[in-house]
């Protein structure tokens, strides 16, 4: 028999506390869950509330961009820019072809560029550019000359469009569509590009070869191929009633 003793003794306050601290968690949990499962009202309003001051942060960026540029042109042909902050402004110096620019098989004569290209300045950092790019491409078959393939034009406003930033860093990305004569599939691309600055008019010209990635091969099933023959049977063949009645 157990005496009240021992079971009042086993009710400590730290017994207790843990007690009502668990009970009061599992309301709360269950609140909350109801709660955030619930459809809400304002999911609408306040998704559309974001997408609106998006747009407003967007349209603010542009603004202030204009009023910088209205500014440098300004200053620029009054000469009333510093010597030492015309020296530190980042300027274009290069362009170049990244390796990472590829071609991709669609048909044995058709193709798509991908082709990345990369403005530097002075120091060898990236930097954005504004003007005209024009790229021209051949396709390199083994045995033949060079087949004229594909060649694009990419105005001001696309180049801007074209920009993209990531995991491979900063850089322009212009898709070229590409065909040439012939069936064969090249094993690479010749790639001639030229930046023509839109303020300045220098033209900056770049270019490389670009190895071409065949088109994955589907599995397809054969459906000339002869059928497999069945199986031979491991039951005994059967027996003629001819030779049955002479057996016995």
């Amino acid at each position: 028999m157990v005496s009240p003793y021992s079971v009042r003794s086993q009710w400590t306050p730290s017994v207790a506390l843990a007690a009502v601290v668990g009970s009061t968690l599992a309301v709360l949990m269950t609140g909350c869950s109801g709660r955030a499962l619930a459809p809400n009202a304002t999911d609408g309003l306040r998704a559309e509330l974001v997408e609106r001051t998006r747009e407003r942060d967007a349209a603010r960026a542009r603004m202030l961009e204009l009023e910088t540029k209205v500014g440098e042109l300004s200053q620029s042909r009054d000469g009333k820019i510093d010597p030492e902050v015309a020296q530190a402004m980042p300027a274009l110096a290069s362009v170049s072809l990244s390796s990472q620019s590829t071609g991709r098989l669609t048909e044995p004569n058709h193709a798509t560029l991908a082709a990345v290209i990369a403005p530097f300045d002075g120091l060898g950092r990236f930097i954005q550019i504004t003007g005209t790019l024009r790229v021209s491409v051949a396709a390199l078959v083994p045995g033949r000359d060079p087949l004229p393939a594909g060649s694009l034009t990419v105005g001001p406003k696309a180049l801007r469009d074209a920009y993209r930033s990531g995991f491979l860093g900063s850089h322009y990305t212009i898709e070229v569509p590409l065909k040439w004569d012939g069936a064969e599939s090249p094993r690479a691309l010749a790639v001639s590009a030229e930046f023509t600055d839109g303020l300045t008019g220098k033209a900056y010209p770049c270019g490389g070869t670009v190895p071409v990635i065949a088109r994955p091969v589907a599995p397809t099933t054969d459906a000339t191929a002869p059928a497999a023959a069945p199986a031979p049977s491991s039951a005994p063949a059967p027996t003629s009633s001819a030779t049955s009645a002479g057996t016995r």
